[in-house]
């Protein structure tokens, strides 16, 4: 009877002492660089093999920066002349839906996932077909200007690439997308919006030990788009929820 007591002690210990170590160990290996971490690195470089933990099996494709969706518009005067507007960031504008929401609204989601469905059509394009992309779509006519027909961007995107699916899906997207932002820029603006354009703005927050600088560690970068033709017809409707949004967040910045 000792004995088996005896036996089932050492067992209990043995296991607990196991636990314990795999704990700490794994603690060692997932936390931030630190004194011990250091200081016992032999020790977690010989567990990595066998009980190396990383972040991203939580979040395997997590974000490395912060993209926004910034809008620019154009519009004639009373004398005629173009008059073009500020760069608005409408991420930003839904974004402030968030704050002292615990329950926030759809929208503050909106920009962001076109953001995300846009640019990946985009990136399917090839070189030469992305710089058409960020050229202007709009063309000179006799008496003024238009948007470059939809049947000729496809025929010119495609004789430049191999992939004539890919085109039409972009251009899908790209067609809504100037959709949203001719919404947007005429309830910021209050104007009969002729034209709209975007850019991509993407900021990437400091590294983790430089978490607390005043300053940013890396610049943002643009992936600027050229103008499109905003000749849609506004829905009253649709602008009323655009009009809230704007005059409940903020426009015009």
């Amino acid at each position: 009877m000792t004995q088996r007591t005896r036996g089932r002690t050492v067992a209990t210990t043995v296991a607990l002492a196991s636990i314990t170590a795999y704990v700490l160990v794994t603690l060692l290996i997932v936390l931030p660089p630190n004194p011990v971490a250091s200081a016992l690195s032999p020790v977690t470089r010989a567990a990595s093999p066998f009980f190396s933990q990383k972040w991203d099996i939580f979040a395997p494709d997590i974000a490395k920066t912060n993209p926004q969706l910034r809008v620019q518009a154009q519009w004639r005067d009373e004398s005629g002349a173009l008059v073009k507007s500020a760069w608005v960031n409408a991420t930003a504008v839904e974004f402030r839906s968030v704050v002292g929401s615990p329950v926030p609204s759809r929208i503050q989601k909106l920009s962001w996932n076109a953001l995300g469905a846009y640019l990946e059509r985009f990136r399917k394009l090839e070189e030469d077909q992305q710089a058409v992309v960020r050229d202007t779509f709009i063309e000179r006519t006799d008496d003024g200007f238009r948007a470059k027909p939809s049947e000729d961007l496809v025929l010119d995107l495609a004789f430049i690439g191999d992939s004539r699916a890919d085109v039409i899906n972009l251009l899908r997207y790209d067609y809504m997308l100037k959709e949203y932002a001719t919404y947007f820029a005429t309830a910021t603006f209050g104007k009969d919006v002729e034209r709209v354009r975007w850019e991509i703005v993407r900021e990437r927050p400091n590294d983790f030990d430089r978490r607390f600088d005043s300053t940013a560690q890396y610049d943002p970068t643009i992936l600027r788009f050229g103008w499109r033709q905003a000749d849609d017809v506004i829905r009253p409707d649709v602008l009323a929820t655009f009009d809230d949004v704007v005059a409940r967040y903020g426009g015009e910045q």
